[in-house]
């Protein structure tokens, strides 16, 4: 579960709740919810607990991504991905084969939530371009 990770990822870093509530900049409260699971976060946040944390968002949520741990490093995972299967397609960057293999398994639903945040990150991508051209 995601809130036990980030109770014994904060704990093996001698941070109390409330320390990493500050670090995140919630209530100690909204912490404690985190941890319990009786309140959802954003990645926002999730990764603002992985950065205080010293850790992955996939570290985190290895359990909810249904991943086999998080005791592989995430270099490894990608080396991991580059050995592929001869009914796979081949990739030149091994982010892409790694992209190709989560997105298999995906449902309809779920691949099309990927699909939207892509396109919403491809839409930054163009306007921060454009605006540093600008400059």
């Amino acid at each position: 579960m995601l809130g036990e990770e980030i109770r014994s990822r904060r704990k093996r870093l001698g941070l109390t709740q409330k320390a990493l509530a500050a670090l995140i900049n919630v209530k100690p409260t909204t912490m404690c919810q985190y941890e319990n699971g009786t309140n959802e976060m954003s990645f926002a946040v999730l990764k603002s607990i992985a950065e205080a944390l010293k850790c992955s968002t996939v570290d985190l949520a290895y359990e909810e991504l249904a991943l086999p741990g998080s005791s592989e490093t995430f270099d490894e995972k990608i080396r991991g991905a580059a050995e592929q299967k001869e009914d796979e397609p081949a990739f030149a960057d091994p982010l892409d084969t790694e992209i190709f293999k989560l997105l298999k398994d995906l449902d309809k639903v779920a691949k099309e939530k990927v699909i939207a945040y892509m396109r919403d990150q491809k839409s930054l991508t163009v306007y921060y371009s454009a605006v540093r051209r600008r400059r």
